[in-house]
């Protein structure tokens, strides 16, 4: 029980409690053992767990997973089969997980770090680091803003979610250095940038989170970058002077922090720099080697073909 109620972001009395009530139990009998769950059974406790997160009454709830197919509940789930055994006492910790952002989010709420680390793990691995902000921590986040309930002191389901981020960022750029180290290939296709190369990104606020993704993507692709706070490069002559001492080749602007259009002219009259300006909310500028991107995927791309084209 305990094992599939962390599976699932659940309390284990939770689970009890819908076996009693509403006969959402295990399924399988075996002479001489406990009960366990098989795949259609999990596959109904997933229905009822995501109608309920959705405000739907647990009884109502009850009915409309009892009543759906469970061959549909249950096919195609890579996770399903390994849980049928959770109850053996097995490790499951490194068997997939449903990985979606309700269930990042509400295994964020209980909260389940291990389980929001493992989930976050699956995706980069699957996708990479971007596309796990984008497809399931960034949503997840969304879904927690909107909520109503309040918080147990000491209980932050954000900052559960972006902390598990940046632990995947921080796997992606030391696997990165150890790439140009010559220890293991790189995560991702795509060569590696000369050790004089590097991106600044410049963020503040909630975007350097996203700065800190976009910084990951492009460890993922052997490119060498930093994040800097946008309160560090308010003095535009005094911020050129920081980025030429770090062997910065590229300024990419997350949003539009204070002073972000007198820092980006500066650069742009200075000739040693690209820019990028990343965001719907970049400041409209036209000037030579200063480019707008609007998403964390393009950014990655935009600024990846630029660096590894001027090696």
């Amino acid at each position: 029980v305990a094992a599939v109620a962390a599976r699932l972001g659940v309390a284990a009395s939770t689970l009890r409690t819908w076996d009693r009530r509403y006969g959402l139990g295990p399924s399988s009998h075996e002479a001489g053992s406990h009960r366990r769950y098989t795949p259609a059974d999990v596959a109904r406790l997933e229905r009822m767990r995501h109608l309920t997160l959705q405000g739907v009454a647990p009884s109502d709830a009850a009915r409309a997973a009892l009543s759906a197919d469970e061959a549909g509940q249950a096919g195609g789930q890579g996770w399903a089969p390994s849980l049928a055994t959770a109850g053996s006492g097995e490790r499951v910790h490194h068997e997939r997980l449903l990985v979606d952002p309700l269930s990042l989010a509400a295994a964020a709420m209980e909260p389940d770090e291990p389980r929001v680390h493992r989930m976050l793990g699956q995706e980069v691995r699957d996708a990479g680091i971007v596309k796990a902000w984008t497809g399931l921590a960034r949503p997840a986040l969304g879904m927690l803003a909107q909520r109503e309930r309040t918080d147990r002191p000491g209980v932050d389901p954000e900052g559960v979610i972006s902390a598990a981020v940046l632990a995947q960022v921080r796997d992606a750029a030391a696997a990165a250095e150890r790439a140009r180290e010559g220890a293991v290939r790189p995560l991702r296709p795509g060569a590696l940038a000369p050790a004089g190369a590097s991106v600044l990104l410049c963020a503040a606020g909630e975007l350097r989170l996203q700065a800190h993704v976009i910084g990951g993507g492009l460890a993922e692709r052997g490119v060498r970058a930093r994040v800097i706070r946008a309160e560090n490069l308010e003095d535009p002559d005094q911020a050129l002077r920081l980025l030429k001492e770090r062997g910065a080749r590229v300024l990419a602007m997350v949003g539009n922090p204070s002073g972000t259009e007198a820092l980006v002219r500066v650069a742009s009259d200075d000739g040693g720099i690209e820019v990028f300006l990343l965001g719907a909310d970049a400041p409209d500028l036209w000037l030579p080697r200063v480019r707008r991107v609007r998403t964390a995927p393009a950014a990655v791309e935009e600024i990846a073909n630029l660096v590894e084209e001027n090696r």
